[in-house]
């Protein structure tokens, strides 16, 4: 299914998410688009949480902005707390993948989720593209990993222009 959105900034964002994953109304506040990923594996049944977002990404002067982007996902999650990945995308635009377990108590018990990102970096429009997913199981942590990169690869954000 192809997703075309102009966001809450002034970009322009299309991206191709696969054809059986569900729509879900978004905010408008930060999620271009959301939706979910279910598949069965035998008995286990395996759900996916997606997310689409673009935001405004304008580096220091200077900087080149794959080196940015990296240099603030290692600060932000040190060394074996989380695996960072340089995936590629159609366009060749610098993109990173992030995915690590997360286990936070929820009702007085630890419960362990998956939780995977992409991020694409579009200089050209100042932008940053980011394809978020959860899994409530963390055994389909890969599973949410290849969508995010799937759809971060084949993603495209430019700058919209205003109407003449």
């Amino acid at each position: 299914m192809d997703v075309l959105v102009v966001t809450p900034h002034p970009f322009r964002m299309a991206a191709m998410v696969p054809d059986d994953m569900v729509s879900l109304d978004t905010d408008g506040e930060w999620a271009a688009w959301s939706g979910f990923d279910c598949a069965v594996d035998g008995e286990r049944k395996s759900v996916v949480l997606v997310a689409i977002a673009v935001t405004s990404f304008c580096p220091a002067p200077g900087a080149a902005p794959a080196e940015a982007l990296r240099a603030m996902l290692r600060a932000r999650h040190p060394a074996g707390s989380a695996t960072i990945e340089e995936i590629s995308t159609a366009d060749g635009h610098p993109a990173l993948r992030i995915r690590r377990p997360v286990t936070e108590q929820r009702g007085g018990r630890p419960v362990t989720t998956g939780q995977a990102q992409a991020f694409v970096v579009f200089p050209g429009a100042g932008a940053l593209g980011v394809v978020s997913a959860v899994c409530p199981d963390a055994a389909d942590l890969d599973r949410a990993a290849v969508l995010v990169a799937g759809i971060a690869a084949r993603m495209t954000v430019t700058a919209a222009t205003a109407a003449a």
